[in-house]
């Protein structure tokens, strides 16, 4: 037999009449009247071929088949309610939300700074990690998203957001002579200079274009230390030790340290994106994206 259509609001009416034995008092729990009510399980009695309420003027009782049938829709109804409070659990819970160090400089630290004033009942639980680190852990569902930076990437549109970009810039010592008057400055100028790179097996694309555009004019830096934190590359500059090639935004926060000028060579943008497996069943995850895009790009 098939019963596709006994649904949860059908089997809810039997067991509230079951509880209550008075279509009156049962039709007062459901908000709704007591003909309407009585037609409705007299149409699932029909319908199953058997009688579930024995009915008398005095009185409402469960027959036999009655007894099981609502014992049935009990559980059904508690499994129900059960779905429910799981799926509010899910959407009370904080995101779990990976981050590039690169990116709390870029935009994400004065993002989460507006979250918290606007009182948003978005709570987010951040990791830090390395854009394949955060990458890695989205797809085993141990991150609900995570800002990564990438270039060149083959990664599903739908699931990657573009939130910024940026320009590379070039930092030196204070102490070092580049001319500054135009605000900007040849890769030539490091031809021989000490160079704080960082491993190419970071972003290996990334790192063979810089090295092209080196060779293009003709300049051999000499590669003295490679760092994979920004922040510790910054603060070999500041001490001397020599020149990098950093995202603007991480300079503000060195700025009584090193100088900067940007390069006049045409190096890719850093781009910064929301990488979301999920982000349609997610309500929370659009508005975390709407909140992080409200920053210019």
């Amino acid at each position: 037999m098939n019963i596709d259509w006994l649904d949860i609001k059908k089997c809810r009416y039997i067991v509230v009449v079951a509880e209550e034995l008075s279509f009156s008092k049962a039709a007062e729990r459901l908000n709704m009247a007591q003909p309407p009510l009585s037609q409705q399980v007299k149409n699932i009695e029909s319908r199953l071929g058997l009688q579930i309420f024995e009915r008398s003027t005095r009185s409402v009782n469960l027959t036999m088949e009655g007894k099981k049938i609502v014992a049935i829709a009990k559980g059904l109804l508690e499994s129900h309610q059960a779905i429910a409070e799981t799926l509010k659990n899910i959407e009370n819970r904080p995101l779990a939300l990976g981050a590039i160090p690169l990116a709390f400089d870029a935009f994400l630290s004065e993002r989460m700074a507006c979250l918290h004033k606007e009182n948003s009942d978005i709570v987010i639980n951040l990791q830090e990690g390395n854009t394949k680190e955060l990458l890695t852990a989205c797809d085993k569902d141990l991150l609900d998203a995570a800002v990564v930076r990438l270039h060149e990437h083959d990664l599903p549109r739908h699931q990657v957001y573009k939130l910024k970009q940026e320009d590379y810039v070039a930092v030196y010592p204070k102490s070092w002579n580049v001319d500054l008057a135009k605000q900007t400055v040849c890769l030539s100028e490091f031809n021989d200079k000490p160079y704080i790179s960082y491993p190419r097996q970071i972003q290996p694309e990334l790192f063979d274009k810089i090295t092209s555009e080196f060779e293009k004019v003709k300049s051999v830096p000499c590669s003295i230390q490679q760092v994979k934190s920004k922040a510790v590359t910054m603060s070999l500059v500041a001490n001397n030790l020599g020149f990098a090639i950093v995202p603007f935004s991480i300079v503000k926060r060195f700025k009584d340290d090193v100088d900067f000028a940007f390069i006049e060579q045409s190096l890719p943008s850093v781009d910064y994106y929301l990488y979301c497996k999920k982000f349609d069943s997610n309500e929370k995850m659009k508005r975390l994206l709407a909140l992080l895009k409200s920053t210019e790009i």
